[in-house]
């Protein structure tokens, strides 16, 4: 990555973007406060690595954006317009979801221009408990100096210090562990925000760490039903134990961020993954054709039919290679795990079907491998559709789970590597009580 292409490098397209959507997020509101008399001040925190050098790299980036952005709006830069329509087609959906009036976007553009020549954007280095003491102000939170204030730090801003107004959370730093509390804190998500400033407000972080807090996230909301239904339901700590068994766990011993919570109908998909090349692929492919039209009753996929949990793990594993995880990028699936849980749903059947699962097999589908730009993923993730799949397992996978194949065909055009291949999806039932499924315990 070089300085002077910060604006159009492929190297650091989150980065920019979180930088633009806060200076076109910022004046947007600005816009809208002016309408009733008023001008707020608006902050965006990037929390950056403790590695003193990465440290350094990110706070320079961020200004070499800040400087070009100035330039380009002071050369008129259709560079600076593409970059402003991009971040405005993001955020105006969330705005007038909400009902709010969202200014045209030749006002938004002329907005920007102004607040980048008139020195709008402030980027605040907090590196030291010092410059935190010269930052704050009379009421303790830190000081917004001017219309839009970025503030750049690293662990002195884990917590304890307030920032107002703020609309924007970079998250730069990839822990090697996550503890729910301080990953949460750190996020600064959480607390009351005017629902206008809610519309624009962004927060940005790489894959491992989204996947980390949306488990946490499901975790809490699975205890909070439990006990909000009823107080006496039980919720269940599970593991693997070493010999692949599932086995109780004691909750104190569960890493949140290392969970799969098992609710009603739940989910579980591999995301963000290439296809193997076609001659590795190709025959494994063939060969799971043959095998699912010997499970197959009637030689038919029309409707779902059962198989033994053995025989979904095989499957499942004929298919693990064949699906590369982008890992390098923070996508990843535990595929181990993830026979552990379909096998403790299949014991959960009834005593006519247990250790069975139902398999639905779908083929001739086309689905792109990454969705649009603004959709706030890269992957695809839903190779099932809602209305068809998701209706005949809610019909079927009453007591037994499901694992649904879905067939993709594969092509080139739609980014893989132009041979078809299963993308497995894995359902829970319907009549099974909320349990945490540890993939890691803690020692």
């Amino acid at each position: 990555l070089k300085l002077e292409e910060v604006l159009t490098s492929n190297s650091i397209p989150a980065l920019r973007a979180a930088v633009v959507n806060f200076i076109v997020g910022g004046c947007i509101r600005r816009i809208q406060e002016e309408e009733k008399g008023q001008a707020k001040k608006f902050s965006f925190l990037i929390h950056t690595e403790s590695g003193k050098a990465a440290h350094a790299w990110q706070e320079e980036l961020v200004d070499a954006i800040k400087t070009q952005l100035t330039e380009a709006a002071q050369k008129n830069d259709l560079v600076l317009h593409a970059l402003v329509e991009t971040s405005y087609e993001e955020l105006q959906p969330s705005i007038q979801l909400k009902g709010f009036h969202c200014p045209s976007l030749p006002v938004v553009v002329e907005s920007v221009k102004k607040a980048l020549a008139d020195d709008w954007v402030m980027i605040s280095r907090v590196n030291s408990e010092r410059q935190v003491e010269e930052l704050l102000d009379e009421t303790g939170q830190l000081r917004l100096r001017t219309p839009l204030n970025i503030f750049i730090g690293g662990q002195i801003l884990d917590r304890g210090v307030t920032i107002a107004n703020l609309i924007g959370f970079y998250y730069g730093r990839s822990p090697n562990v996550f503890q729910q509390d301080t990953v949460l804190q750190h996020s600064r998500m959480f607390g009351f925000r005017p629902v206008a400033d809610l519309t624009v407000t962004r927060f940005y972080t790489e894959p491992t760490i989204h996947k980390a807090m949306q488990r946490m996230h499901e975790s809490d909301i699975a205890l909070r039903d439990a006990i909000e239904k009823d107080a006496e339901q039980p919720v269940v700590f599970i593991q693997k134990a070493a010999n692949g068994a599932v086995v109780p766990c004691s909750p104190n011993k569960i890493a949140l961020s290392k969970t799969t919570t098992l609710k009603p109908f739940k989910r579980l998909l591999p995301i963000g993954f290439q296809t193997d090349y076609k001659s590795y692929l190709r025959p494994v492919t063939e060969n799971i054709d043959e095998i699912l039209r010997a499970f197959a009753p009637a030689d038919s996929f029309d409707e779902p039919f059962l198989i033994t949990k053995e025989q979904a793990n095989w499957l499942l594993s004929e298919i693990q290679p064949t699906l590369k995880m982008e890992t390098e990028e923070g996508y990843d699936f535990d595929w181990e795990a993830t026979k552990s849980a379909l096998n403790y749903l299949a014991n959960l059947g009834s005593d006519h079907n247990g250790g069975k699962v139902w398999c639905l097999v779908r083929t001739g589908r086309k689905l792109s491998r990454t969705v649009a730009v603004g959709s706030h993923a890269k992957y695809a993730d839903a190779p099932d559709s809602t209305k068809t799949e998701g209706e005949i397992r809610k019909h079927y996978a009453i007591h037994n789970p499901m694992l649904i194949l879905i067939r993709q065909n594969g092509d080139v055009e739609q980014g893989w590597r132009g041979c078809p291949f299963y993308w497995p999806v894995i359902s829970a039932q319907k009549n099974i009580s909320p349990a945490i499924f540890a993939e890691q315990t803690l020692n």
